[in-house]
Protein backbone atom coordinates (compact mmCIF):
# COMPACT_ATOMS: atom_id res chain seq x y z
CA UNK A 1 0.00 0.00 0.00
CA UNK A 2 2.82 2.38 0.90
CA UNK A 3 4.63 1.62 -2.39
CA UNK A 4 1.42 2.35 -4.32
CA UNK A 5 1.02 5.70 -2.57
CA UNK A 6 4.61 6.71 -3.31
CA UNK A 7 4.24 5.71 -6.95
CA UNK A 8 0.98 7.70 -7.23
CA UNK A 9 2.66 10.77 -5.70
CA UNK A 10 5.57 10.62 -8.13
CA UNK A 11 3.17 10.23 -11.05
CA UNK A 12 1.17 13.23 -9.87
CA UNK A 13 4.33 15.36 -9.62
CA UNK A 14 5.34 14.43 -13.17
CA UNK A 15 1.89 15.39 -14.45
CA UNK A 16 1.99 18.74 -12.62
CA UNK A 17 5.44 19.60 -13.97
CA UNK A 18 4.39 18.81 -17.54
CA UNK A 19 1.17 20.79 -17.18
CA UNK A 20 3.07 23.80 -15.86
CA UNK A 21 5.08 24.08 -19.07
CA UNK A 22 3.82 26.64 -21.53
CA UNK A 23 3.30 24.78 -24.82
CA UNK A 24 3.69 28.08 -26.66
CA UNK A 25 6.99 28.96 -25.03
CA UNK A 26 9.82 29.07 -27.55
CA UNK A 27 12.74 26.74 -26.86
CA UNK A 28 16.00 28.22 -25.69
CA UNK A 29 17.93 29.74 -28.54
CA UNK A 30 20.95 27.55 -29.25
CA UNK A 31 24.29 29.23 -28.55
CA UNK A 32 27.88 28.10 -28.72
CA UNK A 33 30.44 30.20 -26.85
CA UNK A 34 34.15 29.93 -26.10
CA UNK A 35 36.00 31.02 -22.99
CA UNK A 36 38.43 32.59 -25.44
CA UNK A 37 39.39 31.93 -29.03
CA UNK A 38 43.21 32.10 -28.90
CA UNK A 39 45.39 29.75 -26.81
CA UNK A 40 49.16 30.04 -26.54
CA UNK A 41 51.61 27.34 -25.43
CA UNK A 42 55.32 26.99 -24.84
CA UNK A 43 57.39 24.92 -27.23
CA UNK A 44 57.63 22.14 -24.58
CA UNK A 45 53.88 21.96 -23.90
CA UNK A 46 52.28 18.74 -25.09
CA UNK A 47 48.67 19.09 -23.90
CA UNK A 48 46.12 21.82 -23.42
CA UNK A 49 42.39 22.29 -22.95
CA UNK A 50 39.70 24.79 -23.93
CA UNK A 51 36.34 25.09 -22.19
CA UNK A 52 33.28 25.18 -24.46
CA UNK A 53 29.97 26.48 -23.15
CA UNK A 54 26.80 25.29 -24.87
CA UNK A 55 23.25 26.43 -24.15
CA UNK A 56 20.14 25.15 -25.84
CA UNK A 57 19.40 21.65 -26.96
CA UNK A 58 22.30 21.12 -29.36
CA UNK A 59 25.23 18.76 -29.71
CA UNK A 60 28.62 19.83 -31.03
CA UNK A 61 31.66 18.33 -32.66
CA UNK A 62 35.28 19.37 -33.07
CA UNK A 63 37.75 19.06 -35.95
CA UNK A 64 41.09 20.42 -37.08
CA UNK A 65 41.09 22.76 -40.04
CA UNK A 66 43.90 21.50 -42.27
CA UNK A 67 45.67 18.51 -40.73
CA UNK A 68 48.83 19.30 -38.78
CA UNK A 69 51.22 16.39 -38.08
CA UNK A 70 52.25 17.92 -34.73
CA UNK A 71 48.71 18.57 -33.48
CA UNK A 72 45.48 16.70 -32.74
CA UNK A 73 42.24 17.50 -30.94
CA UNK A 74 39.44 15.51 -29.27
CA UNK A 75 36.22 16.34 -27.49
CA UNK A 76 36.02 15.40 -23.80
CA UNK A 77 32.75 16.33 -22.12
CA UNK A 78 32.39 20.10 -22.29
CA UNK A 79 36.06 20.59 -23.13
CA UNK A 80 38.31 20.37 -26.15
CA UNK A 81 41.66 18.71 -25.46
CA UNK A 82 44.71 19.50 -27.56
CA UNK A 83 47.72 17.21 -27.99
CA UNK A 84 50.96 18.68 -29.34
CA UNK A 85 54.45 17.54 -30.09
CA UNK A 86 57.33 19.51 -28.67
CA UNK A 87 58.37 22.31 -31.02
CA UNK A 88 62.12 22.03 -31.46
CA UNK A 89 62.30 24.69 -34.16
CA UNK A 90 62.84 28.39 -33.58
CA UNK A 91 59.57 29.30 -35.26
CA UNK A 92 56.05 29.62 -33.87
CA UNK A 93 53.38 27.42 -35.40
CA UNK A 94 49.61 27.62 -35.48
CA UNK A 95 46.73 25.19 -35.70
CA UNK A 96 43.06 26.04 -36.14
CA UNK A 97 40.21 24.11 -34.55
CA UNK A 98 36.57 24.33 -35.61
CA UNK A 99 33.81 23.71 -33.06
CA UNK A 100 30.43 23.18 -34.77
CA UNK A 101 26.90 22.22 -33.91
CA UNK A 102 26.04 18.87 -35.43
CA UNK A 103 23.64 20.54 -37.88
CA UNK A 104 26.46 22.98 -38.87
CA UNK A 105 24.27 26.02 -38.13
CA UNK A 106 26.68 27.31 -35.46
CA UNK A 107 30.45 27.25 -35.45
CA UNK A 108 33.44 28.83 -33.71
CA UNK A 109 37.15 28.86 -34.54
CA UNK A 110 39.91 28.35 -31.97
CA UNK A 111 43.45 29.38 -32.81
CA UNK A 112 46.17 27.35 -31.06
CA UNK A 113 49.65 28.87 -31.13
CA UNK A 114 52.72 26.94 -30.03
CA UNK A 115 55.83 29.05 -29.67
CA UNK A 116 59.19 28.01 -31.05
CA UNK A 117 62.27 27.13 -29.06
CA UNK A 118 63.04 30.75 -28.21
CA UNK A 119 62.57 32.89 -25.10
CA UNK A 120 58.82 33.07 -24.54
CA UNK A 121 56.56 34.86 -22.07
CA UNK A 122 52.80 34.13 -22.19
CA UNK A 123 50.34 36.21 -20.15
CA UNK A 124 46.77 34.98 -20.61
CA UNK A 125 45.08 38.24 -19.49
CA UNK A 126 46.49 41.69 -20.20
CA UNK A 127 43.49 43.77 -19.07
CA UNK A 128 41.49 43.38 -15.87
CA UNK A 129 38.50 45.29 -14.56
CA UNK A 130 37.93 45.19 -10.81
CA UNK A 131 34.87 46.07 -8.83
CA UNK A 132 34.81 48.09 -5.62
CA UNK A 133 35.26 47.88 -2.62
CA UNK A 134 37.72 45.02 -3.27
CA UNK A 135 38.29 42.43 -5.95
CA UNK A 136 40.80 39.94 -7.32
CA UNK A 137 41.55 37.88 -10.41
CA UNK A 138 43.77 35.01 -11.47
CA UNK A 139 46.27 35.53 -14.28
CA UNK A 140 48.26 32.65 -15.74
CA UNK A 141 51.86 33.49 -16.64
CA UNK A 142 53.93 30.85 -18.39
CA UNK A 143 57.46 31.20 -19.62
CA UNK A 144 60.71 29.35 -20.31
CA UNK A 145 62.47 32.25 -18.58
CA UNK A 146 62.36 33.43 -15.01
CA UNK A 147 60.06 36.40 -14.40
CA UNK A 148 58.91 38.80 -11.68
CA UNK A 149 56.13 41.37 -11.17
CA UNK A 150 56.44 45.09 -10.45
CA UNK A 151 53.91 47.91 -10.09
CA UNK A 152 53.92 51.43 -8.70
CA UNK A 153 50.33 51.08 -7.43
CA UNK A 154 50.25 50.58 -3.67
CA UNK A 155 46.64 49.40 -3.84
CA UNK A 156 47.57 46.30 -5.84
CA UNK A 157 49.17 43.20 -4.34
CA UNK A 158 49.68 39.69 -5.64
CA UNK A 159 50.19 36.10 -4.65
CA UNK A 160 52.21 33.78 -6.92
CA UNK A 161 51.59 30.05 -6.99
CA UNK A 162 53.58 28.48 -9.81
CA UNK A 163 52.21 29.89 -13.04
CA UNK A 164 49.10 31.23 -11.28
CA UNK A 165 49.16 34.87 -10.12
CA UNK A 166 46.36 36.21 -7.96
CA UNK A 167 46.13 40.00 -8.33
CA UNK A 168 44.33 41.66 -5.42
CA UNK A 169 42.92 45.21 -5.34
CA UNK A 170 42.10 46.94 -2.06
CA UNK A 171 39.00 49.11 -1.68
CA UNK A 172 38.98 52.29 -3.76
CA UNK A 173 37.98 55.26 -1.56
CA UNK A 174 37.77 57.74 -4.46
CA UNK A 175 34.63 58.52 -6.45
CA UNK A 176 36.28 57.94 -9.80
CA UNK A 177 37.80 54.91 -11.45
CA UNK A 178 41.51 54.27 -10.96
CA UNK A 179 44.00 52.30 -13.00
CA UNK A 180 47.42 50.75 -12.64
CA UNK A 181 49.92 48.81 -14.71
CA UNK A 182 51.59 45.60 -13.57
CA UNK A 183 54.75 44.77 -15.48
CA UNK A 184 55.80 41.17 -16.00
CA UNK A 185 59.59 41.42 -16.12
CA UNK A 186 61.40 38.65 -17.98
CA UNK A 187 65.13 37.86 -18.05
CA UNK A 188 65.36 39.98 -21.18
CA UNK A 189 63.46 43.30 -21.06
CA UNK A 190 62.44 43.02 -24.70
CA UNK A 191 60.03 40.23 -23.71
CA UNK A 192 58.38 42.21 -20.88
CA UNK A 193 54.58 42.38 -20.90
CA UNK A 194 52.09 44.52 -19.00
CA UNK A 195 48.72 43.95 -17.35
CA UNK A 196 46.43 46.98 -17.16
CA UNK A 197 44.12 46.97 -14.14
CA UNK A 198 41.19 49.35 -13.68
CA UNK A 199 38.97 49.50 -10.62
CA UNK A 200 35.64 51.21 -10.15
CA UNK A 201 35.36 54.01 -7.63
CA UNK A 202 32.64 54.61 -5.07
CA UNK A 203 30.58 56.16 -7.86
CA UNK A 204 29.54 53.50 -10.35
CA UNK A 205 28.07 54.45 -13.68
CA UNK A 206 27.84 52.16 -16.69
CA UNK A 207 25.87 52.72 -19.87
CA UNK A 208 25.46 50.28 -22.73
CA UNK A 209 25.68 52.92 -25.47
CA UNK A 210 26.30 56.62 -25.98
CA UNK A 211 25.23 56.56 -29.63
CA UNK A 212 21.60 55.87 -30.52
CA UNK A 213 21.08 55.35 -34.25
CA UNK A 214 17.80 55.07 -36.17
CA UNK A 215 17.01 54.31 -39.78
CA UNK A 216 14.51 56.58 -41.53
CA UNK A 217 11.78 54.02 -40.78
CA UNK A 218 12.11 54.65 -37.04
CA UNK A 219 12.07 52.21 -34.11
CA UNK A 220 12.84 52.03 -30.39
CA UNK A 221 16.22 51.60 -28.71
CA UNK A 222 16.84 50.79 -25.04
CA UNK A 223 19.63 52.60 -23.23
CA UNK A 224 20.60 50.62 -20.11
CA UNK A 225 22.13 52.47 -17.15
CA UNK A 226 23.69 50.72 -14.16
CA UNK A 227 24.72 53.02 -11.33
CA UNK A 228 24.66 53.49 -7.58
CA UNK A 229 23.82 57.16 -8.05
CA UNK A 230 20.59 59.12 -8.41
CA UNK A 231 20.31 60.47 -11.95
CA UNK A 232 18.10 62.52 -14.19
CA UNK A 233 17.90 63.03 -17.93
CA UNK A 234 17.02 65.86 -20.29
CA UNK A 235 16.61 65.93 -24.06
CA UNK A 236 17.79 68.52 -26.54
CA UNK A 237 15.33 70.82 -28.20
CA UNK A 238 14.91 68.35 -31.07
CA UNK A 239 11.24 67.27 -30.85
CA UNK A 240 11.48 64.31 -33.19
CA UNK A 241 12.15 61.55 -30.62
CA UNK A 242 10.62 60.58 -27.30
CA UNK A 243 12.18 59.13 -24.17
CA UNK A 244 10.48 56.98 -21.53
CA UNK A 245 12.27 56.00 -18.33
CA UNK A 246 11.64 52.70 -16.58
CA UNK A 247 14.05 52.35 -13.65
CA UNK A 248 17.53 52.08 -15.12
CA UNK A 249 16.27 51.90 -18.71
CA UNK A 250 15.58 54.72 -21.15
CA UNK A 251 13.51 53.72 -24.18
CA UNK A 252 14.20 56.12 -27.02
CA UNK A 253 11.63 56.06 -29.83
CA UNK A 254 11.78 57.75 -33.21
CA UNK A 255 8.89 57.74 -35.69
CA UNK A 256 9.38 57.46 -39.43
CA UNK A 257 11.46 60.33 -40.79
CA UNK A 258 10.18 61.71 -44.10
CA UNK A 259 12.74 64.51 -44.17
CA UNK A 260 16.52 64.96 -43.97
CA UNK A 261 18.89 63.39 -41.46
CA UNK A 262 18.24 64.68 -37.95
CA UNK A 263 20.11 64.62 -34.68
CA UNK A 264 19.66 65.44 -31.02
CA UNK A 265 21.07 64.64 -27.61
CA UNK A 266 20.09 63.17 -24.27
CA UNK A 267 21.97 64.45 -21.23
CA UNK A 268 22.16 62.14 -18.21
CA UNK A 269 23.20 63.91 -15.02
CA UNK A 270 24.42 62.39 -11.76
CA UNK A 271 26.06 64.61 -9.17
CA UNK A 272 28.08 67.15 -11.11
CA UNK A 273 28.70 64.80 -14.04
CA UNK A 274 26.91 65.08 -17.39
CA UNK A 275 26.94 62.15 -19.82
CA UNK A 276 25.92 63.12 -23.36
CA UNK A 277 24.16 60.60 -25.61
CA UNK A 278 24.03 61.28 -29.33
CA UNK A 279 20.72 60.48 -31.07
CA UNK A 280 20.68 60.39 -34.87
CA UNK A 281 18.24 59.30 -37.54
CA UNK A 282 18.74 58.89 -41.26
CA UNK A 283 16.34 60.65 -43.59
CA UNK A 284 15.55 61.21 -47.24
CA UNK A 285 18.46 62.26 -49.39
CA UNK A 286 16.77 62.71 -52.79
CA UNK A 287 15.71 66.32 -53.49
CA UNK A 288 12.46 65.56 -55.30
CA UNK A 289 11.12 63.16 -52.68
CA UNK A 290 12.13 65.56 -49.91
CA UNK A 291 10.35 68.44 -51.63
CA UNK A 292 7.21 66.34 -51.93
CA UNK A 293 7.25 65.46 -48.24
CA UNK A 294 7.63 69.15 -47.37
CA UNK A 295 4.59 69.99 -49.50
CA UNK A 296 2.60 67.29 -47.70
CA UNK A 297 3.71 68.76 -44.35
CA UNK A 298 2.53 72.24 -45.48
CA UNK A 299 -0.78 70.73 -46.66
CA UNK A 300 -1.39 68.97 -43.34
CA UNK A 301 -0.32 71.92 -41.18
CA UNK A 302 -2.12 74.69 -43.07
CA UNK A 303 -5.57 73.21 -43.76
CA UNK A 304 -4.93 71.82 -47.22
CA UNK A 305 -8.27 70.04 -47.43
CA UNK A 306 -10.05 73.43 -47.43
CA UNK A 307 -7.75 75.38 -49.75
CA UNK A 308 -9.13 77.37 -52.62
CA UNK A 309 -8.42 76.24 -56.14
CA UNK A 310 -7.75 72.78 -57.53
CA UNK A 311 -7.44 70.13 -54.83
CA UNK A 312 -4.07 68.48 -54.41
CA UNK A 313 -3.44 64.85 -55.25
CA UNK A 314 -0.90 63.86 -52.61
CA UNK A 315 -0.27 60.55 -54.33
CA UNK A 316 0.73 62.12 -57.60
CA UNK A 317 4.39 62.47 -58.59
CA UNK A 318 5.89 65.94 -58.21
CA UNK A 319 7.01 66.96 -61.70
CA UNK A 320 6.78 69.88 -64.10
CA UNK A 321 4.09 67.97 -65.99
CA UNK A 322 1.92 67.14 -62.94
CA UNK A 323 2.31 70.35 -60.92
CA UNK A 324 -0.60 72.33 -62.39
CA UNK A 325 -3.13 69.51 -62.10
CA UNK A 326 -2.03 67.88 -58.85
CA UNK A 327 -0.08 70.56 -56.93
CA UNK A 328 -1.98 73.77 -57.54
CA UNK A 329 0.10 76.87 -56.74
CA UNK A 330 3.41 75.00 -56.84
CA UNK A 331 5.93 75.79 -59.58
CA UNK A 332 8.26 72.91 -60.41
CA UNK A 333 11.34 73.12 -62.61
CA UNK A 334 14.33 70.98 -63.44
CA UNK A 335 17.51 71.58 -61.41
CA UNK A 336 20.43 69.49 -62.59
CA UNK A 337 17.93 67.18 -64.25
CA UNK A 338 15.77 66.74 -61.11
CA UNK A 339 12.24 68.14 -60.64
CA UNK A 340 12.43 70.61 -57.74
CA UNK A 341 10.03 73.10 -56.13
CA UNK A 342 10.87 76.61 -57.34
CA UNK A 343 7.87 78.64 -56.13
CA UNK A 344 4.88 78.51 -53.77
CA UNK A 345 2.20 80.86 -55.10
CA UNK A 346 -0.28 80.51 -52.23
CA UNK A 347 -1.79 84.00 -52.19
CA UNK A 348 -5.53 84.06 -51.35
CA UNK A 349 -5.52 80.26 -51.03
CA UNK A 350 -7.38 80.14 -47.70
CA UNK A 351 -4.31 78.96 -45.81
CA UNK A 352 -5.03 78.38 -42.13
CA UNK A 353 -2.65 77.33 -39.35
CA UNK A 354 1.10 77.49 -38.69
CA UNK A 355 3.89 77.33 -41.26
CA UNK A 356 5.63 74.00 -40.57
CA UNK A 357 9.38 74.18 -39.88
CA UNK A 358 10.00 71.66 -42.66
CA UNK A 359 9.52 74.48 -45.17
CA UNK A 360 13.18 75.22 -44.60
CA UNK A 361 14.09 72.05 -46.55
CA UNK A 362 12.92 73.53 -49.88
CA UNK A 363 16.49 74.28 -50.87
CA UNK A 364 15.70 75.36 -54.45
CA UNK A 365 12.64 77.54 -53.83
CA UNK A 366 12.96 81.15 -55.02
CA UNK A 367 9.48 82.58 -54.40
CA UNK A 368 7.09 82.12 -51.47
CA UNK A 369 3.80 84.03 -51.53
CA UNK A 370 1.46 83.59 -48.54
CA UNK A 371 -0.24 86.96 -49.10
CA UNK A 372 -3.86 87.77 -48.33
CA UNK A 373 -4.98 84.64 -46.49
CA UNK A 374 -7.53 86.42 -44.30
CA UNK A 375 -5.18 86.67 -41.33
CA UNK A 376 -5.68 82.94 -40.73
CA UNK A 377 -2.02 81.93 -40.38
CA UNK A 378 -1.01 81.30 -36.78
CA UNK A 379 2.25 81.21 -34.85
CA UNK A 380 5.55 82.74 -35.87
CA UNK A 381 7.90 82.61 -38.83
CA UNK A 382 9.91 79.36 -38.55
CA UNK A 383 13.58 80.08 -38.03
CA UNK A 384 14.25 77.31 -40.57
CA UNK A 385 13.14 79.67 -43.33
CA UNK A 386 16.57 81.20 -42.90
CA UNK A 387 17.87 78.08 -44.67
CA UNK A 388 16.23 79.07 -47.97
CA UNK A 389 19.42 80.40 -49.51
CA UNK A 390 17.93 80.71 -53.01
CA UNK A 391 14.88 82.71 -51.94
CA UNK A 392 14.45 86.00 -53.85
CA UNK A 393 10.89 87.00 -52.90
CA UNK A 394 8.95 86.40 -49.68
CA UNK A 395 5.42 87.71 -49.11
CA UNK A 396 3.77 87.29 -45.71
CA UNK A 397 1.37 90.26 -45.86
CA UNK A 398 -2.16 89.99 -44.43
CA UNK A 399 -1.16 86.60 -43.02
CA UNK A 400 -1.98 86.88 -39.33
CA UNK A 401 1.48 85.70 -38.28
CA UNK A 402 3.01 87.13 -35.14
CA UNK A 403 6.43 87.10 -33.48
CA UNK A 404 9.64 88.80 -34.49
CA UNK A 405 11.72 88.70 -37.65
CA UNK A 406 14.08 85.73 -37.21
CA UNK A 407 17.77 86.64 -37.04
CA UNK A 408 18.27 83.64 -39.36
CA UNK A 409 16.90 85.85 -42.17
CA UNK A 410 20.44 87.21 -42.38
CA UNK A 411 21.17 84.08 -44.45
CA UNK A 412 18.71 85.13 -47.17
CA UNK A 413 21.39 86.95 -49.11
CA UNK A 414 19.55 86.67 -52.47
CA UNK A 415 16.30 88.23 -51.20
CA UNK A 416 15.16 91.19 -53.31
CA UNK A 417 11.59 91.58 -52.05
CA UNK A 418 10.22 91.19 -48.50
CA UNK A 419 6.54 92.00 -47.96
CA UNK A 420 5.30 91.69 -44.35
CA UNK A 421 2.74 94.44 -44.05
CA UNK A 422 -0.68 94.29 -42.35
CA UNK A 423 -0.06 91.40 -39.97
CA UNK A 424 0.73 90.95 -36.27
CA UNK A 425 4.52 90.99 -36.19
CA UNK A 426 6.07 92.47 -33.06
CA UNK A 427 9.28 93.63 -31.43
CA UNK A 428 12.28 95.56 -32.65
CA UNK A 429 13.88 94.88 -36.03
CA UNK A 430 17.03 92.78 -35.44
CA UNK A 431 20.34 94.39 -36.33
CA UNK A 432 22.58 93.06 -39.09
CA UNK A 433 19.79 91.23 -40.91
CA UNK A 434 18.68 93.52 -43.74
CA UNK A 435 22.28 94.63 -44.26
CA UNK A 436 23.04 91.04 -45.29
CA UNK A 437 20.50 91.33 -48.14
CA UNK A 438 22.33 93.54 -50.65
CA UNK A 439 19.66 93.06 -53.34
CA UNK A 440 16.69 94.01 -51.14
CA UNK A 441 15.07 96.77 -53.20
CA UNK A 442 11.50 96.27 -51.95
CA UNK A 443 10.66 96.25 -48.22
CA UNK A 444 7.21 96.63 -46.68
CA UNK A 445 6.73 96.46 -42.90
CA UNK A 446 3.80 98.81 -42.34
CA UNK A 447 0.77 98.16 -40.13
CA UNK A 448 2.30 95.68 -37.71
CA UNK A 449 3.24 96.00 -34.04
CA UNK A 450 6.94 96.75 -34.51
CA UNK A 451 8.65 99.00 -31.97
CA UNK A 452 12.04 100.53 -31.23
CA UNK A 453 14.51 102.11 -33.60
CA UNK A 454 15.35 100.83 -37.04
CA UNK A 455 18.86 99.30 -36.87
CA UNK A 456 21.70 101.63 -37.83
CA UNK A 457 22.92 99.22 -40.52
CA UNK A 458 19.71 99.88 -42.50
CA UNK A 459 20.73 103.51 -42.92
CA UNK A 460 23.65 102.53 -45.15
CA UNK A 461 21.88 99.80 -47.12
CA UNK A 462 22.82 99.96 -50.83
CA UNK A 463 19.13 99.74 -51.87
CA UNK A 464 17.81 102.27 -49.34
CA UNK A 465 17.01 104.77 -52.06
CA UNK A 466 14.51 102.35 -53.60
CA UNK A 467 12.60 101.84 -50.34
CA UNK A 468 9.32 103.67 -49.85
CA UNK A 469 9.27 104.53 -46.16
CA UNK A 470 5.54 105.05 -46.35
CA UNK A 471 5.41 101.26 -46.66
CA UNK A 472 7.78 100.79 -43.73
CA UNK A 473 7.13 103.35 -40.99
CA UNK A 474 3.39 103.39 -40.15
CA UNK A 475 2.49 100.82 -37.48
CA UNK A 476 -0.71 99.90 -35.66
CA UNK A 477 -1.95 102.25 -32.95
CA UNK A 478 0.30 102.25 -29.90
CA UNK A 479 3.29 100.92 -31.84
CA UNK A 480 5.89 102.43 -34.11
CA UNK A 481 9.54 103.04 -34.88
CA UNK A 482 11.37 105.84 -33.09
CA UNK A 483 13.58 106.83 -36.02
CA UNK A 484 11.54 106.25 -39.15
CA UNK A 485 12.17 107.30 -41.86
CA UNK A 486 15.94 106.95 -41.73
Amino acid sequence: MKRTSIFSLILLMIVLVNCSKDPNQAPDKPTLTLERDVYEYLNTDKTGTANITVTGNIEWTVETLAEQPWFSVVKKGDQVEFTMQENASLYDRVAKVKVSSTDKSLSKIIVVKQHGNTPTLIVDKTTLKFLNPADNAIVEIRSNMSWALTSSADWLTWEINGSQVKLIASANPAEGERSAVVTVNADSPIFNQTITVTQKGTVEFDINTKNVQFTKDGSSVDVLITTNQQWTYATSTAPWFTVVRDGGKLTVTAPKNDFIDQSGTITITYGTINVILSVKQAGITTGNELDKQVLIAIYNSMGGANWAGTKWNLNAPLTEATAAASWSGVVVAKVNGVDRVKALNFGAKNLKGPIPPQIGFLSEVTIIDFNNNNQQLTGTIPATMGNLANLTALTLSRSGLTGTIPVEFANLTKLSSLQMHTSNFIGPIPANVFSKMPNLNSLELRLNNFTGPLPADMATHPKKASWNFANICPQNAGFGFTNCPL
